[in-house]
């Protein structure tokens, strides 16, 4: 039986091939990408959940509060694993590592830059396995002075070679042995790692200088706990209470730091806590892609079923000799649903074969390592499952109309229209796809008004014509000879030294206050070391007072001992406020001290606020000092445009005074735009995702035309007959599916609004959402679906209306 109905099945796809066609466009776009989407979905929520289930592994949290509220960062201090290592001494899975970004790695006379180096001690192989290729990874990761490279890095530096026992220098200054290669980090592990470095290794050249013993130094360092059972949990809780009020709440009147065990799996989808070595996502962010994902697979269904039950008229003789020759309902309801599984299933196979095509640029696109793997037992599930959804969804209810035809009605070609529940039921998935279409038109519209919003706000800096360098020492001899050197190459007209540009990667952070006040109450403020030429060279304005000048730079200068160094502190308008004063010009003068060593200074001026993040952010208070100890970043400001030479010659500068580094350099326009990455992926998901919708809704809407057209040709003859026009004839044929529009925006609006609004409320600056963006969008609807049908509308009604009436 099954043999005979796969017959008919294919014998009817022949014969209706250009329905077939239309569905399978409309099925496999959406199949693809709604596989692409449950790709990304499965990555995301298998991050972490590789560890050994007898033990979970907690990372320890920092909440800071302050009097300007609450800050929740990943980052610990150094000295708190050992605290708790004799705090808990039965317990041993306790892990300190340190991170670092980037660094540069050489050997010979070859350079590298390297990301995601872990210095980790031997716990951390306990807690996070590698699986080792070559080597021992615990005496590795044991002794100082050695390092573990993964596939991919050992590759990348010595080729085929044996890596093992090879030399190489960290940071031009720390010698390391390589003596273990291990597998590629997993790509769903929030720690990523290309190298591993003994933590035994660690040294305060990585940090500055700064000791690691310090409980007040919250740099990269994060602390891992192993737990068996919920009791050891709390006991933890207890202990890292205990420890927070002795070693950093112990001079302060109110706790200001307390120490939370966060779950291992929570940290990919936590994005309360910042510092974190590796991005987060947020679950809205799966949600509306599962949504999205469903609504084009709904859209493809809802096709094939207007389209089947369209097709009803054509099928009605068929089912009428089927029944009349002995078929049961049940019989022709198998019938149907085999042609409806047969097409799906050809769907379902070339959609999975073409997204091993489609996988590598979505994973460049995304910035991801997304792996493909259909030979799984989810991936089967996930395949079958769609399979069996799908081809439900679009064949069950067309089944169940073509099975009830009345026979003899049927063979007497009474069945002209469908009956009145099929037409609004068909009316009604017509407005379901609008209504998607027009949410994501409108979520299209929103994220690109709030993007050229981002580009044209003002951040109080300059961000053009800037180039920025990273340093890789700041010898006070090195800075000189650099900025003599500079300052000969032609176009440039102002360097800077700082710890980073306005906006940048490189931040501190403390606490400051009044000096009368600051051993009462602590205030948040970013701390921004800079020079005498930071302001005209990122193109600051001066709120009050004055900026630093050549005898401040005198006073601090690194050849002056610190009992002697004269600092002077200049404020952000932000920071002003912060202390209570309303004018600017009241600030000038006064004293305050912040927590870098407590020093105490006069303030000497006031700049007017300027952004030192995205505009996700609000502007935050600010404190600029000079600090020579911090300068490790070069800022150069070009008089007009700049040549490939005038670049060359600024690398050759740099190259000449640190002949041992990487020349890196950073424009500070592509710097900022890079903030927005994530939402400019956001718009072009919009974007293909709208386009999409479009291109299947419109597949649907030619193919329901065609049949609604055939439906109608005796009308339309006798309508040109008496006289109608094209216009005429086109406004009949349209004026429906223009309703449906209406209909579907009056309910999609609201929607929309309710997500984008939810969507901008991730910015502290945002755009409005205008009455035009909608107006828009029922517009491109209304004129996407008149372009699509209007060819099927002209073809009918420029007929000849005689071929029509032939047969009456």
């Amino acid at each position: 039986m099954l043999k005979n109905y796969l017959k008919i099945a294919f014998r009817n796809v022949k014969r209706n091939l250009g329905f077939f066609t239309l569905n399978f466009i409309g099925l496999y776009i959406s199949v693809v990408v709604c596989l692409l989407i449950a790709l990304i979905i499965l990555h995301e929520t298998s991050f972490d959940k590789r560890n050994n289930a007898s033990v979970s592994i907690y990372r320890v949290v920092n909440h800071s509060t302050s009097a300007t509220g609450t800050n929740y960062s990943a980052v610990t201090p150094y000295p708190l694993a050992t605290a708790l290592r004799a705090a808990l001494p039965d317990e041993k899975l306790i892990s300190q590592i340190h991170f670092q970004k980037d660094d540069i790695i050489s050997f010979g006379n070859k350079k590298f830059k390297e990301s995601n180096v872990v210095f980790a001690d031997s716990v951390f192989s306990k807690l996070f396995p590698q699986i080792v290729k070559q080597g021992n990874i615990q005496r590795a990761l044991g002794e100082p002075g050695y390092a573990v490279l993964t596939e991919k890095t050992a590759h990348k530096y010595f080729g085929k070679a044996d890596a093992m026992g090879k030399r190489i220098k960290l940071d031009n200054f720390m010698d390391l042995e390589v003596a273990a290669v291990v597998a590629d980090a997993p790509a769903n592990s929030h720690l990523q790692y290309n190298m591993l470095v003994s933590y035994r290794s660690l040294d305060p050249r990585l940090i500055g200088g700064l000791p690691f013993d310090q409980w007040g130094l919250n740099a990269s360092g994060y602390t891992y706990i192993g737990l068996s059972g919920e009791n050891k949990v709390a006991r933890t809780q207890t202990i890292l209470a205990s420890i927070a009020a002795k070693y950093v709440n112990k001079d302060k009147a109110e706790a200001t730091s307390e120490y939370k065990l966060q779950p291992l799996p929570d940290i990919h989808f936590n994005q309360l806590y910042n510092n974190n070595p590796y991005y987060t996502v947020n679950y809205t962010y799966l949600y509306l892609l599962a949504a999205i994902g469903l609504f084009l697979i709904l859209a493809a269904c809802i096709n094939y079923t207007n389209l089947s039950t369209a097709l009803a008229v054509k099928k009605s003789k068929e089912v009428g000799v089927r029944k009349t020759m002995g078929a049961t309902r049940m019989h022709l309801i198998k019938q149907f649903l085999t042609e409806t599984f047969l097409l799906t299933a050809i769907v379902i196979f070339a959609a999975a074969l073409s997204v091993r095509l489609f996988l590598p640029s979505l994973n460049n696109f995304l910035d991801k390592n997304i792996p493909l793997n259909w030979l799984t037992y989810k991936s089967a599930i996930l395949l079958v499952g769609l399979w069996l959804t799908i081809s439900l969804l679009s064949g069950v209810y067309p089944a169940f109309v073509l099975s009830g035809f009345n026979p003899i009605a049927a063979l007497k070609s009474k069945i002209s229209a469908p009956k009145a529940s099929v037409v609004n039921l068909r009316r009604g998935l017509v407005i379901f796809q609008f209504l998607t279409a027009q949410i994501l038109i409108i979520g299209a519209i929103v994220v690109a008004k709030q993007m050229a919003f981002i580009q044209s706000t003002p951040l109080g800096f300059n961000k053009q014509q800037v180039l920025d360098i990273s340093l890789p020492e700041n010898k006070p001899e090195q800075l000189q000879a650099l900025r003599a050197q500079l300052f000969n190459i032609p176009g440039i007209s102002s360097v800077s030294l700082s710890l980073g540009a306005p906006v940048s990667d490189n931040n501190a952070n403390t606490g400051f206050n009044l000096k009368e006040k600051y051993t009462i109450s602590k205030l948040d403020v970013g701390i921004k070391a800079a020079d005498k030429d930071y302001l005209g060279t990122y193109g600051l304005k001066l709120a009050a007072g004055r900026w630093f000048d050549e005898s401040d730079e005198r006073k601090v200068a690194s050849t002056v001992p610190d009992s002697l160094k004269q600092y002077s502190f200049i404020l952000n308008e932000t920071a002003v406020k912060a202390l209570g004063f309303a004018n600017p010009q009241d600030v000038l003068g006064k004293y305050v001290t912040f927590g870098m060593n407590d020093i105490s200074a006069p303030v000497i001026g006031v700049v007017k606020d300027y952004h030192v993040a995205s505009l996700h952010e609000a502007v935050k208070p600010v404190l600029m000092v000079e600090f020579p100890f911090f300068y490790y970043n070069l800022g150069i400001k070009f008089s007009g445009a700049y040549t490939a030479s005038t670049l060359t010659a600024v690398e050759k500068a740099w190259t000449s005074v640190y002949p041992n580094f990487l020349f890196e350099k950073n424009f500070l326009d592509e710097h900022v735009a890079s903030l927005y990455k994530e939402e400019k992926r956001t718009q072009q998901l919009f974007n293909i995702f709208t386009f999409l919708s479009i291109i299947i809704n419109v597949l649907g809407l030619v193919g329901l035309l065609s049949f609604m057209v055939e439906q109608k040709t005796k009308e339309i003859g006798i309508r040109k007959v008496l006289g109608a026009s094209v216009k005429d004839i086109s406004v009949i044929l349209s004026k429906d599916f223009l309703r449906l529009i209406v209909i579907a925006f009056l309910i999609a609006a609201p929607v929309a609004w309710f997500i984008m609004n939810k969507w901008l409320n991730n910015f502290a600056y945002r755009t409005s959402i205008s009455w035009w963006v909608f107006a828009v969008s029922v517009a491109a609807a209304m004129t996407v679906t008149c372009v699509a049908v209007g060819f099927q509308t002209i073809r009918a009604a420029v007929s000849n209306p005689i071929k029509a009436l032939r047969s009456e």
